[in-house]
């Protein structure tokens, strides 16, 4: 992937989410650079869409107990490692404690042989088919890759609606405690879900 290619999914990142930018007083897009790196370190393979040569989308899947891409996932997951205990980040415990606020898990007995990893398309891009495409493809490699079924983590952040249009499956539903970026004193709630896509 080009280096162009990199900076602007950052820069999707970015301006989508907060990534906890605000509570950790992160310099620029240090923590979107982190994101990208642990979304690289986790895939096993990544969908792209590319428009006039600037890329406008993305999705990617993670397969569990993958031994494949060892050295490009180690590589990119010491890279996030660390820049996320870099000076860039000015308070190291908000970022463990923004990151923990996701790592919400199934139901007691439900596994899953992956997960999507990441899908986000460009603003300027969306309602055009986009979404749609990168995620099929990504889920049909995924298939190929013997996988049987992916979990899908997202929260009302995101349109998570549109997982249940293309087929997916809530299989978990819970009120988790989150910190509102502009407040990052204060701690409030948001729904956060769990859908099964079968492959």
């Amino acid at each position: 992937m080009k280096l162009k290619h990199h900076r602007q999914i950052v820069d999707m990142l970015d301006s989508e989410w907060d990534l906890g930018k605000a509570s950790t007083k992160a310099r620029g897009k240090t923590c979107a650079w982190i994101y990208w790196f642990e979304i690289l370190s986790e895939s096993e393979e990544l969908v792209t869409e590319v428009v006039n040569g600037n890329l406008i989308g993305i999705c990617a899947y993670s397969k569990y107990s993958s031994k494949k891409h060892w050295l490009r996932k180690h590589y990119y997951y010491l890279l996030g490692w660390l820049l996320a205990h870099s000076p860039f980040i000015k308070d190291h415990q908000a970022l463990k404690e923004y990151n923990d606020n996701y790592e919400y898990s199934p139901p007691d007995g439900k596994t899953f042989d992956g997960e999507l990893v990441i899908l986000i398309v460009h603003k300027d891009y969306r309602k055009q088919g986009f979404g749609p495409k990168l995620i099929n493809t990504t889920f049909d490699l995924a298939a190929q890759n013997q996988l049987k079924n992916l979990q899908i983590r997202t929260d009302e952040s995101c349109n998570y609606h549109f997982y249940e249009k293309i087929g997916c499956h809530k299989v978990w539903e819970q009120d988790v405690p989150c910190k509102d970026p502009a407040h990052p004193e204060q701690t409030t709630t948001e729904k956060a879900f769990i859908y099964e896509k079968i492959l």
